[in-house]
């Protein structure tokens, strides 16, 4: 019965996307984070729910004419260029003998990228008012925030004894990559509970909030636990009630402790207490063969799934006296070291660039916001951008997840405050004259 649900939604849903591709955007968003197709048990499961989304919104997106024209942004040059430097060095690497065991995986994730890429750009083209971009935010932060719901009844009724875990055969069905994406979350639902004026939907807000930090701490993944320590500080630094904020931080984690399952603290505090078991092991060997393999080819890399075992062979440490001996590697387990190993240093500093650009232009448009009455909504949007891309970035440094959905649609949702930001700057300048500040600051927005 479940798949002939999930089935039937999407094949409605598919002509409403081709008239209305906005619509498109969100039924993607919904398929891409929540995965209904995965909690079915037959057909449904393989059905190309996406591609049956994405192909009607991409010819709805052709003929539209509400879409934002005014693209261009410091962000969106970063992230074309950094989606063409790796088509290019997953051809260069068609010409490396040493590379010919993993083109196959390779032509597979430039696809998936590619496709990512394509629906960002729709993403950014498409969601053209404050509107449509309170209900992308919605619909991405429900999507995790009902499977974190799930999750965290599950941890209640079995005392904690077990790791909760994404989806099957979804990219979140690592409990660490589910992690990532409960730690993106978070700031979602935090500032959409913080502002919305609905009392009833403001308390699903934060029912789901709550929920979603319980459920990255039954993930185990001590990634995630990281992240989530490092939003939860930026975001009791940005509360209007810095005290509270920090009292309750600090309750949680006595609770946490206290009521903590015992194989829950033993990883825990073995990780805190800097014992390396044969996770983090392999995580310190995948690091240093990435480094090895970037040094002998800086420039380009070893294109896309390079983590293979013949590679390693030749470009792991060999020396038998250091505690990299006997260990291999499972996967880059940081976005950072993926990147290097798979795009070279050009990559890799393109890749930072894209980081570093959009907390900056979070953090400036945030500051310019907040002295216009018309832009203060921009003030929590642009800080979600923020706190959830530091997220990614402390959680990511202990993930090979270099190309997750979630956060290239923070970079587009980024460009898309931006357009929007120059338009209504535009249009609070014509209709108030005392405005004329914010508008003189959009003109030096890069």
């Amino acid at each position: 019965m479940r798949d002939y649900i999930v089935v039937a939604i999407i094949l409605c849903a598919a002509p409403v996307c081709l008239f209305y591709p906005y619509f498109g955007v969100l039924m993607w968003s919904w398929i891409a984070y929540f995965n209904p197709h995965r909690f079915a048990w037959g057909f449904a499961t393989t059905f190309p729910v996406a591609f049956v989304i994405a192909v009607p919104t991409i010819v709805g997106a052709l003929f539209t004419k509400k879409g934002n024209r005014a693209l261009l942004t410091r962000e969106t040059l970063l992230l074309l260029f950094f989606w063409a430097w790796t088509g290019i060095t997953f051809l260069n690497a068609h010409f490396e003998p040493l590379f010919a065991d993993h083109l196959e995986d390779g032509a597979l994730r430039m696809t998936e990228f590619s496709k990512m890429m394509v629906m960002t750009v729709l993403t950014v083209y498409l969601v053209s008012s404050k509107t449509k971009l309170k209900y992308l935010l919605i619909v991405t932060a429900f999507s995790f925030g009902i499977l974190a719901l799930k999750g965290t009844v599950f941890g209640i009724l079995t005392g904690g004894q077990f790791r909760v875990w994404g989806p099957p055969n979804s990219f979140v069905a690592d409990n660490n990559d589910f992690g990532l994406a409960l730690n993106m979350s978070v700031p979602m639902l935090f500032f959409l509970a913080r502002d919305e004026e609905n009392r009833k939907l403001k308390i699903i807000f934060w029912a789901t909030f709550v929920c979603c930090s319980a459920a990255v701490l039954l993930t185990y993944s001590r990634g995630a636990l990281l992240g989530l320590t490092a939003i939860m500080a930026t975001l009791a630094l940005k509360s209007r009630h810095k005290l509270v904020s920090a009292f309750l931080i600090v309750f949680a984690i006595f609770l946490v402790i206290s009521f903590a399952p015992p194989a829950w603290m033993a990883r825990m505090q073995a990780f805190l207490g800097g014992t390396l078991d044969e996770s983090a092991q392999e995580r310190l060997t995948s690091w240093a063969f990435a480094w090895n393999l970037a040094k002998h080819y800086p420039i380009t890399g070893a294109g896309f799934e390079c983590f293979t075992p013949n590679l390693f062979a030749l470009f792991s440490s060999r020396d038998p006296r250091t505690w990299l001996a006997g260990h291999t590697s499972s996967g880059p387990h940081s976005i950072y070291f993926q990147v290097l190993a798979e795009q070279g240093f050009v990559g890799l500093a393109a890749f930072l660039g894209l980081l570093a650009s959009c907390i900056l232009s979070a953090r400036r448009l945030r500051r310019r916001a907040a002295g216009s009455p018309a832009l203060a909504w921009m003030v929590s949007y642009s800080s979600i951008v923020e706190v959830s891309i530091i997220g990614y970035m402390v959680s990511g440094a202990f993930l090979g997840r270099a190309y997750f959905d979630l956060f290239w649609q923070l970079v587009a949702i980024l460009i898309t405050l931006k357009i929007l930001y120059k338009k209504e700057a535009r249009a609070a300048k014509r209709q108030v004259p005392a405005l004329a500040p914010a508008w003189e600051a959009e003109k030096a927005l890069p």
